[in-house]
């Protein structure tokens, strides 16, 4: 399975465009789209991706996401809100709760893993860090720390920081294979 992984959209056309053209040159057959699509609900065309043929669309809002746009989520063909659990050919996805999965999709990092702001300091979730370590995914998909793209373990977890924030990548092709995912960021042109 090949997963199309990005956050931090905020609703700049030029990354949703990006994302478009991504999931036409990809061809994936998931699309996690994990948070900020808009910036305090502008650029609202972010969520006619949630409206993409031909590929599963799996999104969470993120902080600078007003509540109508968890509603949109919500309402979207998937119908992935935020503590949804889905299963697409035998791999689970989920967001936050309480029910295990293997690819947890949240906005924020696990604290400490891939969330090192521009200032140093880390600003991920300790919420996300103790679900983690307690029910041990095999993979996190997150953004929000636009500074800290990448790919890290936390334990025997592979964590996904998928952000486009800093114009450096727009996002991750995750191909869920045994014995363990393989994960390439996808570097934007020049």
């Amino acid at each position: 399975m090949r997963i199309y992984a990005t956050a931090d959209l905020h609703g700049r056309p030029d990354r949703i465009q990006a994302v478009r053209e991504a999931v036409g040159r990809l061809r994936p057959d998931v699309l996690i789209l994990a948070g900020d699509l808009t910036h305090s609900g502008r650029g609202r065309e972010a969520l006619e991706l949630l409206e993409l043929p031909d590929v599963l669309v799996l999104a969470i809002p993120g902080n600078m996401d007003p509540f109508d746009v968890d509603e949109a989520i919500v309402r979207s063909p998937a119908r992935s809100p935020q503590r949804a659990c889905v299963q697409h050919e035998g791999v689970r996805f989920g967001g936050l709760g309480d029910e295990p999965c293997d690819v947890l999709v949240v906005h924020e990092p696990p604290r400490g893993v891939l969330d090192r702001a521009w200032n140093g300091a880390h600003i991920g979730s300790v919420a996300v860090r103790d679900y983690v370590e307690r029910h041990r995914p095999r993979l996190v998909v997150c953004g929000h720390v636009h500074e800290s793209p990448g790919v890290e373990r936390l334990g025997d977890t592979l964590v996904v920081n998928c952000t486009m924030g800093n114009d450096r990548y727009f996002g991750a092709l995750i191909t869920w294979q045994a014995p363990e995912p393989r994960v390439e960021l996808l570097p934007r042109s020049p």
